[in-house]
């Protein structure tokens, strides 16, 4: 025989489980995400943002997606999901990233976006999405050798970022795997920013010494079994130490040099 006891706990354990059940299925609905898709783009985004502004990141993903292909003759293995969240808390909980600084982020495969809202205030949005499609892009040649600094070079030099970048000062390089340990070293501004100035300043070196097709050519290049420096060459028809001592020239050209006090006060 069930006790009065017995049954108002069972009641409470009932209760707790309903109530369970109702915060996950808000929580759910909260989370939940809608899609707009196009031929190489499928963009999921949640019920804070307007389907509007989703297609306004699809459409402009797509016709960035046709540029960069053409630009650099490689294609998506299959449609890119980006996820748009719609709250910046959301994104920085799902990317684990802990300020906002970065406003999409190619991550594990997907792409993901801050509200439409919060890059269009920032006046972000094109750049952003611009710098994190090319590394989706660009993903793909990871595995067959080709740093992550040249990577990250063109998507700077392409999303334009480095023009709003003020140059860092006294920046001195000698070897190209530097920019691969500050990328590493500094994942935040302000030091991130002299890293992205460097990385958009490498892109523009290769671009003004070897010209356009050369330079965004150089990803097909890799293939997995030829080295960094023999890529280089048979790209660039130079031996890989002049084309790197060129360089930290033109680096170093391109960036502040350290005042002297002792002059200034003069």
């Amino acid at each position: 025989m069930i006790t009065h006891c017995q049954f108002k706990s069972a009641s409470v354990v009932v209760a707790a489980f309903c109530l369970m059940l109702v915060v996950r299925g808000i929580s759910n609905a909260q989370e939940a995400f809608s899609s707009i898709s196009t031929v190489h783009i499928d963009v999921q985004y949640q019920s804070g943002i307007t389907e509007e502004n989703a297609r306004k990141v699809a459409d402009y993903l797509q016709e960035e997606y046709k540029f960069i292909s053409d630009q650099l003759g490689l294609d998506l293995k299959k449609k890119l999901e980006v996820r748009v969240y719609d709250t910046i808390g959301k994104y920085l909980s799902k990317t684990n990233q802990r300020r906002p600084w970065r406003g999409a982020i190619y991550w594990r495969g997907v792409l993901h976006m801050q509200p439409v809202d919060a890059l269009v205030t920032r006046k972000i949005f094109e750049q952003a999405l611009s710098y994190e499609l090319s590394l989706a892009v660009l993903g793909q040649t990871s595995g067959k050798g080709c740093p992550k600094w040249l990577q990250e070079s063109y998507a700077v030099y392409h999303s334009g970022e480095a023009a709003d970048l003020t140059p860092p000062i006294g920046s001195k390089l000698s070897a190209f795997s530097d920019l691969d340990q500050d990328i590493q070293q500094y994942p935040n501004p302000p030091q991130r920013e002299d890293v992205h100035f460097i990385l958009g300043a490498t892109m523009k070196f290769l671009v003004e010494q070897y010209g356009e097709a050369k330079a965004f050519g150089v990803f097909k290049v890799f293939n997995g079994m030829t080295p960094l420096e023999s890529v280089f060459k048979k790209q660039f028809n130079q031996e890989f130490r002049t084309i790197e001592r060129t360089w930290a020239n033109f680096i170093e050209a391109q960036t502040e040099p350290f005042k002297n006090k002792t002059i200034e006060n003069k």
